[in-house]
Order: structure tokens, then C-alpha cells, then sequence
């Protein structure tokens, strides 16, 4: 049996649904009310779609590494390296795609919350609800092709987790500026001591 990872846009999108049920159980007052399906933004959006294909594209690149070490293991099947290795691969899939949703997450949900906010000024809302935390309400209140329509101007670039976090480490600009330093500090010491012999030399200033 072979060992595959979860769908990446089934998990990602059930970690929205729970992101946008907390705190959310309010009752708005205001004479404009507004309902977006955020679930629908997030999938249907160019930036949704571009973040399932990124997560995707990271998914289809450990699966082969799994499906390589399986294809070893079917010939081979009592070889132990193989097993620990096929385990060792597996456990580190997971936790990276755990790290790669929740960064994709976080960076669609900033993008939402934001174009929400925009849209509502712009249309003159007073409050927008998401529709997964609303039991019933009237359809002429959903605005999520106008909020999609929105998102699909926004651009965002998804970096992976380990790249993100490997840029800080390639930054070794400070040290060479102070090695640099004192290098350049050098030529003036040496001429001072050569200026002081030259003003002594005249013998008039020092006489009188």
C-alpha cells in the first residue's frame, strides 16, 4: 500500500472554515449589511487558485521523493534503510506542508481581510458577516462575487517556508563593511606621524 499525502486545497480550505468561525458570532447593527462567502473567495480567487497551485507544486515534489523510496522498497522489501527512510521522509512531509498551508493561509486571509475592508468603504457597507457563520440569510445580501472580483486585482508571491527562512542567514553585509573599516582607517594613521617630522623641520616655529 502506498503512502500519499492528504489534497492539498481539502485541507486548506478545512482550516479556513475553521479560521472563519471563531469570533465571528456577532450580531451587527447598522442600516447596510453585507454576507461574503469567504470559503468561495479563497477558492474561486486568482490569489486562491495561485496558492493551491504553489501548495500543490510543493505536495507533487515530496510525493515523488515517496513514491521513489516505495518503488525501491516493492523490490526490496525487507530492507530496513529503506523502511526508516520512507518513515523519516513521511514525518518531515508532513510538518513541512503543515508550515506551508498555514503561511499560505495566513498570507490569503491578510489579502481577504484587507480587499473586505476596501470593498465595504467603497460600497458603503457598515458591516460585512461571513456566510459560514450564519444560519439563514437573504441572497440579495451576497456580495462574494463582488469581493472575488476584487481579489482577482490583487497579487501576491508565495515564497516557501524554508526559503523564507534561509534569506536572513545570506546576509553577511555588516562584517564586511567592519573589516572594511579599519583598512581604510590605516593610511591616515601612517600619515600623521609623517606630517609631524615635516612641521618640526622648519626649526623657526620651535626657536621661538
Amino acid at each position: 500500500m502506498r503512502i500519499r499525502l492528504l489534497a492539498v486545497s481539502l485541507l486548506l480550505l478545512s482550516l479556513l472554515c475553521a479560521a472563519c468561525q471563531q469570533g465571528e458570532n456577532k450580531t451587527a447593527s447598522g442600516p447596510r449589511i453585507a454576507v461574503v462567502d469567504v470559503v468561495r473567495v479563497m477558492r474561486d480567487s486568482e490569489p486562491g487558485k495561485a496558492g493551491i497551485k504553489f501548495l500543490e507544486g510543493i505536495q507533487a515534489d515530496i510525493q515523488k521523493q515517496l513514491d521513489d523510496i516505495q518503488a525501491k522498497l516493492e523490490k526490496d522489501r525487507e530492507n530496513q534503510a529503506l523502511q526508516q527512510q520512507l518513515q523519516t521522509v513521511y514525518m518531515a512531509a508532513q510538518q513541512r506542508m503543515g508550515a506551508e498551508q498555514q503561511n499560505v493561509l495566513s498570507q490569503l486571509q491578510n489579502v481577504v481581510q484587507r480587499t473586505m475592508d476596501e470593498f465595504r468603504k467603497a460600497q458603503g457597507y457598515d458591516v460585512i458577516m461571513s456566510a459560514e457563520t450564519m444560519a439563514s440569510f437573504d441572497a440579495k445580501l451576497d456580495v462574494t462575487n463582488g469581493v472575488i472580483e476584487a481579489m482577482n486585482s490583487q497579487k501576491i508571491t508565495f515564497v516557501p517556508v524554508g526559503d523564507k527562512a534561509a534569506t536572513p542567514a545570506a546576509v553577511p553585509a555588516p562584517a564586511a563593511e567592519e573589516s572594511a573599516a579599519p583598512a581604510a582607517a590605516e593610511p591616515k594613521a601612517d600619515a600623521a606621524p609623517a606630517a609631524a617630522p615635516a612641521s618640526g623641520a622648519d626649526g623657526t616655529g620651535d626657536a621661538k
